[in-house]
């Protein structure tokens, strides 16, 4: 028996395929509609003007897709997705190396994007699989969505910057296993925030839900509860001077103190 063809990931270029996109986030993110994603026609007109619009098939058919565009020194990925039963074959890694390929082409000197810090599985495939660094936390960066997955909550998010130049494999300090389940050490009614101290306060951890999708959906007043509790973690965090390293297999976020960059030398006047 002959065996199956590889994914393919490649650029989008007929509107058939910008609207085969927008039927494929669409699913992925549970929208009735693409108002709060993003339309066939605006997918064709990022193309005309050199985006990034990139889907990946299998069999021929599209199963994930990915679309960005142009910054002043960077490519923003704006939104990007696998359908369910397709997720974790290694697909979404696919789509972001072709993402990254086609970046450093074009002379990008990083792609950035955002994220939802209360997705656990986002927050694992974006902070260990790519050498990527956390620039920042934003609270409720593109206000109130209803597009499926978003409905009913705000939009915290974390943004994050893949250097190209470096190595696209992550780096950085060891991860750190907790020694108990993020899901059920916070004791959110003791505490409003989501913070716990290792090592003398040597790392800091900010745990995640197993799934928040969900939880939004059976306890919408709990997921409102992780929502504010993990922001003021990472608040708290930030303003203590700590910055984040890397996310643990058992879904806490790992920050340690920032890292100050050491001033250039000087070379000594000659008088």
């Amino acid at each position: 028996m002959a065996a199956s063809p590889p994914p393919e990931v490649r650029e989008l270029v007929r509107m058939e395929e910008f609207e085969q996109a927008v039927g494929v986030l669409c699913e992925v993110w549970g929208a009735e509609s693409p108002v709060d994603l993003i339309n066939a026609s605006t997918l064709r007109a990022m193309s005309m003007a050199r985006n990034y619009v990139a889907g990946v098939f299998v069999l021929g058919r599209m199963v994930g897709a990915a679309v960005a565009f142009r910054g002043p020194d960077h490519l923003h990925l704006h939104i990007a997705g696998v359908l369910p039963g397709h997720q974790d074959l290694g697909l979404g890694y696919l789509l972001m190396e072709h993402e990254r390929k086609w970046a450093s082409e074009a002379k990008f000197k990083s792609i950035q994007w955002t994220f939802d810090p209360l997705v656990r599985r986002n927050a694992h495939f974006y902070l260990t699989k790519f050498n990527t660094s956390v620039q920042g936390y934003e609270r409720n960066l593109y206000g109130s969505l209803n597009d499926g997955l978003n409905d009913g909550d705000e939009t915290d998010r974390l943004l994050i910057s893949w250097d190209l130049a470096s190595d696209s494999a992550p780096g950085g300090p060891e991860p750190v296993d907790a020694p108990f389940n993020p899901d059920f050490f916070w004791d959110y009614a003791q505490s409003t925030v989501a913070l716990h101290a290792l090592q003398d306060g040597a790392v800091l951890l900010v745990p995640t839900p197993a799934d928040v999708e969900a939880l939004r959906i059976k306890d919408p007043g709990l997921a409102r509860v992780w929502r504010e509790g993990v922001r003021a973690g990472f608040e708290k965090a930030r303003d203590d001077g700590y910055e984040v390293t890397g996310f643990s297999p058992d879904g806490w976020y790992v920050l340690r103190p920032r890292r100050i960059p050491a001033p250039p030398e000087h070379s000594p006047r000659r008088g």
